[in-house]
């Protein structure tokens, strides 16, 4: 589990130094700070909720949190759309992309434990 953590900490930790090199280009919202910390929140507490329950059916605890990560990612992107974010289409464009960087390491890392399982 020590290997996960750095795992995630190497990962947040790139994430935000990306974001801090990239923040003022003119396709970057200025939100992406904000879009960051969701993820890694979201993230956080389903690793979380994981370890807290048995280990049996990993499949269906990462389809699950997968299926509730989207769930809260389209409430976040309404709530930005309720407050009224300037320029909404590349607010999407930019929380889409860092959504799809987490489902992509998350997937990474499911099929990291799912080898250990075999």
């Amino acid at each position: 589990m020590i290997a996960l953590s750095r795992y995630n900490f190497f990962f947040y930790s790139a994430l935000l130094i990306v974001a801090l090199i990239i923040k003022d280009h003119l396709y970057v919202n200025e939100f992406i700070f904000c879009i960051i910390l969701f993820n890694i929140f979201i993230d956080f507490l389903f690793k979380v909720l994981v370890q807290n329950f048995n280990s049996s059916l990993v499949i269906i605890k990462g389809i699950m949190s997968t299926l509730i990560r989207l769930s809260l990612s389209i409430i976040f992107i309404l709530i930005a759309q309720y407050i009224g974010v300037d320029n909404l289409l590349n607010f999407t464009l930019n929380f889409l992309i860092v959504y799809l960087l987490f489902i992509i390491f998350e997937i990474t890392i499911l099929l990291l434990n799912l080898q250990h399982i075999k």
